[in-house]
């Protein structure tokens, strides 16, 4: 090989990696994974991912030579999985950031292990596939407590899990005993309940001012 080939070689080599690594340098922490012709990379817009506070799904979608992959907002959704609960079907809507990346806005409300389900069909190829948080692929969603300051506030998941069982302590109060003492505990309690949910409402607008 000629030092002139040799020298052309390198230089495409090195422009191919600088162009993938230019539409792949956002994604490091995401999981990647190829579906017939199609190339994708899913994650969160934001990591590290914290609970009560706003995000998005996060897809990039490329060709195999990696170009990216437009006009999939309108064949392609995204379900997202907690547990044993799951969204309808979301919307992925196109960032102006760049071509080939969608996002569907969420404020995830739990921490722990998020799966992004995505079904439909892109550039008519059909995908049904499921991508779940983990160390090896993007994020799992973890509680907040770690970035506040100055002092830890309880998670608004917290303050809803006692609101819940206050409200049952309050049920069970109520069948439980009589006359005027039923009324002074079902009133005391009503009071620590709209207190507690006074206190979810303030956090929601603060989270979500800050989000």
């Amino acid at each position: 090989m000629t030092r002139l080939r040799w020298m052309n070689k390198l230089v495409a080599t090195l422009t191919v990696t600088l162009v993938s690594g230019v539409w792949a340098g956002p994604a490091l922490a995401h999981e990647h994974r190829t579906v017939g012709a199609v190339r994708m990379t899913v994650g969160w817009v934001d990591e590290p991912t914290y609970a009560g506070l706003k995000n998005a799904v996060q897809l990039l979608l490329a060709d195999a030579s990696t170009k990216p992959i437009t006009g999939a907002s309108d064949t392609l959704k995204v379900q997202v999985i907690f547990g044993s609960q799951k969204t309808a079907p979301l919307e992925l809507e196109e960032s102006a950031r760049r071509p080939g990346e969608y996002e569907a806005a969420i404020i995830p409300t739990r921490p722990g292990t998020y799966t992004f389900r995505f079904v439909g069909t892109v550039n008519g190829q059909p995908i049904d596939q499921s991508f779940t948080s983990s160390e090896t692929t993007f994020d799992p969603v973890v509680a907040p407590a770690a970035i506040e300051f100055p002092v830890q506030d309880p998670s608004v998941g917290d303050v809803a899990e006692l609101v819940t069982r206050v409200a049952a302590r309050a049920q069970a109060a109520n069948a439980a005993t009589t006359a005027g003492v039923t009324r002074a505990t079902t009133v005391g309690v009503a009071g620590i309940v709209v207190g507690l949910i006074g206190i979810i409402i303030g956090m929601s607008a603060r989270r979500r001012a800050t989000g």
